[in-house]
């Protein structure tokens, strides 16, 4: 029996060969400009009503990987498949239609709420574009959203410095659900936030997927959050996917040095267990100048000959479902 209960579930998302590259500015004695690989021929499945966490440094592409996705910063090349529609050939029309069924919950409560807009006018907005419901109608569903994530409608017409980080995210996420969407983007949800209010808004985000039948992209660095609420976790690296598969058999038995080494950093909450703490030597390579090969071979410690110049394919691993993208795991 599987352990991700959802892998029975049919594909709500897909991409495939996903790359997003940036490109530097051209001067006078830099005819070349350098180009960035933030995204670099990504091919992931996200199945409907499950949490797929994507995890890696700073930098690695995260961020941009979720944006891509949902057109809010354009594609280089590749697919993204929506139910099986390539949402990548969409012109603005459809789009628009898109939009509704796919949203995105931003890192920082604070500047991802306009100060001067009050709450009904920030968790209304998404009405308004869409011209859903008389201003009454867009109360009643503003009020009712604003129950399920924690808030009272007494806070209808307060500002967000009038809040508190985390129920500043809870209007955050208010807004993002008030269209119903079924695809959502959590991009650092919890990461600004205290501790303390990090589980609240963790088990929030549970409880209303589970609800409203909701699909997570769940971007984090926090290896014990991502373990919390994910079905399936992929690691990314340097703009590419290393690792992904079932959140169980990658937690207790990574196949890729990198996910080893972020594994081996997670506190143990026990001053009694030791971990061994793998430490990466040197620094991660330059974005504009990755190594050739396997990008990780700079710094493993197991790298080959082979590992320097040849690409490693994602391939499956152990158990199903488990792709790693290393010549040396087996």
């Amino acid at each position: 029996m599987s352990e991700n209960p959802k892998s029975g579930n049919p594909v709500l998302l897909e991409t495939k060969d996903l790359r997003k590259y940036f490109t530097g500015k051209r001067g006078l004695l830099n005819r070349n400009p350098p180009v960035v690989k933030a995204v670099d021929d990504i091919s992931l499945t996200i199945r409907k009503g499950e949490t797929l966490g994507l995890v890696g440094e700073s930098g690695c592409g995260k961020s941009t990987l979720g944006r891509t996705i949902l057109k809010l910063i354009p594609m280089t090349s590749g697919q993204v498949l929506y139910e099986g529609n390539d949402i990548a050939a969409y012109n603005k029309k459809q789009m628009w239609e898109m939009r509704k069924k796919m949203q995105i919950i931003f890192q920082d409560p604070y500047s991802s709420l306009n100060p001067r807009m009050t709450v009904f006018d920030l968790v209304s907005a998404p009405l308004k574009v869409y011209g859903i419901g008389s201003r009454e109608e867009q109360k009643e569903m503003v009020i009712s959203i604003l129950n399920e994530v924690g808030l009272d409608k007494q806070y209808l017409n307060r500002f967000p410095h009038e809040f508190s980080g985390g129920q500043r995210q809870r209007i955050g996420i208010a807004r993002a659900l008030i269209l119903n969407p079924e695809f959502v983007v959590c991009d650092e949800a919890v990461s600004a936030l205290d501790v303390s209010v990090r589980a609240q808004v963790l088990n929030l985000m549970q409880k209303m997927q589970k609800k409203k039948n909701l699909t997570y992209l769940f971007i984090s660095h926090d290896l014990s959050v991502v373990r919390h609420v994910s079905d399936r976790v992929a690691v990314m690296y340097l703009g590419s996917i290393v690792e992904v598969g079932g959140k169980q058999e990658l937690y207790s038995a990574p196949k890729h040095p990198y996910t080893q080494a972020l594994l081996s950093a997670i506190p143990i909450p026990d001053a009694n267990r030791k971990r061994k703490r793998i430490i990466l030597e040197g620094d991660v390579p330059n974005a504009y100048n990755p190594p050739s090969g396997c990008k990780f071979h700079t710094r493993c410690p197991y790298a080959k000959e082979q590992c320097k110049t040849e690409v490693p394919a994602l391939r499956e691993v152990g158990e199903a479902g488990h792709f790693v993208a290393c010549h040396q795991a087996g």
